[in-house]
């Protein structure tokens, strides 16, 4: 579970560094998914409802065809069976049957011809030919181009295989088994029963031309055809690729089915996806079948589809871009606000800005900036007044240390008058005129280094003459780095703490060593001595007091404060001072001065 926690505080935060870094990277991680999702889901729907409406549009249209084909067809139809019923009920046709054969004469002949002429004059771009024959094929007439179709196309023949239509009228191939064609549409009448002295038929051929050319005009796709689906099978009157043409499955299926029309979906033999909407003629019941591949029908779905996709990428890629350039426009000036913003760091607060649009943002920037003028006045006024009061601070420290030190000083030198030992009563009095006169510096904070060290030289010279032998002191600091500059005052308060709350609480004599030096960057001073020392108590105690100006020390405390506070406030939060001490052992006093500083210092 840990895991799982752990996976998920990582996944947010490397979404939050990569794609919610900035407001501009925030508004396009969530507005362009949003929009790019709209696109595409509007662009979808359209595409699939124009789709549909594409899909229905065009089986609508072959479903229209189909059934125009189809009144065309049963009208025609129609024509030749109503010429076939009066044929056969003229009482000439009639006369010709209920003759005997020997009757039969060559004027029944000419009469039947004329009126098969009428029947082919009136409809000869349906009727190819009329074949007629009675009495067992002692009463043959025929009209027609193809005379050797006729042969043994007797009544007899066809008897056997028809029964069920009581006006003996029935639709098919009937055409001559040597000469048959499988497109061979006829009309076939038949006269008395099987076994019926008074027989015969009358057959109409029709035209394959008709058929070729009905079919040929339908406007289905290119690889789409018409077909007529009977009980003997079916007839296309066109020529047809093996890989769109229809099995005997699928012709079985339409000749089973019960509805006058409908639609059929199945897989050609070379696997294309084909469609077949059918109709009925109800003149005899066969099927008028358009046949064409689902590719073709739909293929202006596909053109809508591409059409579609191609607009959705380009609107994508429109709203990508006006994105950018509104979010841009958006967050330009914030941008400008944040990253001059960046800029006030430290003691840096310096804020420069060309932002002037007139809304929230111009209002925004206006009040950081009478804010940032603000904070910088109330620093200067907090700036001059740590000054002041550093000022004070060191006055104070000034006037406990001289008027103490000067009575002191004054009085050991009245003792060596009186002992008339008048040349170190001069020296002392030369050492005190020069150790205020450094104290002094006519007013100056900065002093160089070798004005500091001639300072402690005069003080401890003093101190060394009035308490004689009880200690010895030793100042060894590099040539290098006596013409810097140094905060007056920092290694004399150290020094009169090595005095009095060192060596002077040790028994035997005490020792005072000053060292100064650079290294790595940094100017070091260590005041060490073998004094009373400090234990760990007390010198935490020590540091509290050096970083927490409300913690107080007690006597002593003040001078080493005052000069860590001193040293930060000049030189900045890497000076200061750094104590080390043991009880009995004595303690060292390391001072720290960045080199930059001083170097810039020396510099200005």
């Amino acid at each position: 579970m840990k895991k799982i926690e752990i996976s998920v505080r990582g996944l947010k935060d490397i979404v939050a560094q990569k794609f919610l870094y900035s407001l501009k990277s925030t508004i396009l991680s969530f507005y362009m998914p949003i929009i790019i999702l709209f696109i595409f889901i509007t662009g979808m729907a359209s595409y699939l409802v124009a789709a549909m409406q594409i899909e229905e549009n065009a089986y609508s249209n072959i479903k229209t065809i189909v059934f125009q084909t189809r009144n065309y067809l049963d009208n025609r139809f129609a024509d030749a069976l109503q010429q076939l019923a009066e044929l056969s009920d003229h009482p000439d046709i009639l006369s010709i049957i209920n003759k005997d054969p020997e009757d039969i004469t060559p004027e029944d002949y000419l009469r039947v011809q004329s009126h098969v002429n009428t029947i082919r004059s009136v409809n000869g771009t349906l009727i190819d030919s009329i074949y007629i024959n009675f009495h067992d094929d002692k009463f043959i007439f025929f009209r027609g181009d193809d005379p050797s179709s006729i042969s043994k196309l007797t009544f007899r023949q066809y008897r056997k295989s028809f029964k069920d239509n009581p006006y003996d009228i029935y639709w098919g191939n009937f055409s001559h088994e040597d000469v048959k064609s499988e497109e061979n549409v006829s009309i076939l009448k038949l006269f008395g029963r099987e076994n019926a002295k008074i027989n015969g038929l009358i057959l109409f051929s029709l035209r394959y031309d008709f058929f070729e050319k009905v079919f040929s005009s339908s406007l289905l796709s290119k690889s789409g055809y018409l077909m007529l689906v009977s009980n003997d099978g079916m007839m296309t009157f066109k020529k047809i690729n093996n890989e769109y043409q229809i099995n005997s499955e699928v012709i079985k299926q339409l000749q089973q089915r019960k509805e006058k029309e409908g639609k059929l979906e199945f897989k050609s033999s070379q696997g294309k996806n084909m469609v077949l909407i059918y109709d009925t003629l109800p003149t005899n019941q066969w099927k008028l079948v358009a046949v064409f591949t689902q590719d073709e029908v739909l293929d202006r779905a596909k053109y809508i589809k591409y059409i579609t996709l191609s607009l959705i990428i380009l609107l994508i890629v429109v709203a990508v871009v006006l994105t950018n350039i509104l979010a841009i426009f958006i967050t330009r000036p914030i941008s400008a606000l944040a990253d001059n913003m960046k800029h006030i760091q430290g003691e840096n607060i310096d804020f420069v800005s060309d932002i002037h649009p007139l809304n929230e943002i111009g209002i925004l920037n206006q009040g950081v900036k009478d804010l940032v003028e603000r904070v910088k006045v109330l620093l200067d006024q907090i700036k001059m007044e740590q000054e002041t009061k550093r000022q004070l601070e060191f006055s104070v420290m000034q006037t406990q240390i001289h008027p103490h030190f000067l009575y002191n000083t004054l009085y050991s030198i009245k003792g060596l008058c009186d002992m008339e030992l008048n040349e170190d009563a001069s020296a002392m009095i030369t050492a005190l005129a020069n150790f205020f006169r450094i104290s002094i510096s006519c007013g100056k904070e900065i002093i160089s280094i070798e004005e500091e060290l001639s300072h402690i030289r005069n003080y401890l010279f003093i101190q060394e003459m009035r308490y004689g032998d009880t200690f010895s002191y030793e100042i060894n600091v590099s040539d290098d780095i006596l013409s810097y500059s140094i905060v007056k005052l920092t290694l004399q308060p150290l020094v009169e703490n090595a005095i009095y709350h060192g060596v002077k609480q040790k028994r035997g004599i005490g020792w005072i060593g000053v060292n100064g030096y650079r290294k790595d960057g940094f100017l070091y001073f260590e005041v060490q001595d073998n004094g009373l020392g400090m234990n760990s108590e007390r010198l935490e105690e020590v540091y509290k007091c050096l970083e927490n100006r409300n913690f107080s020390l007690g006597k002593g405390g003040l001078g080493v404060r005052s000069v860590h506070e001193r040293l930060q406030l000049h030189y900045g939060k890497e000076a200061g001072l750094k104590i080390a001490s043991e009880l009995n052992e004595g303690t060292i006093i390391k001072i720290i001065i960045p080199m930059k500083q001083l170097e810039d210092e020396q510099n200005a």
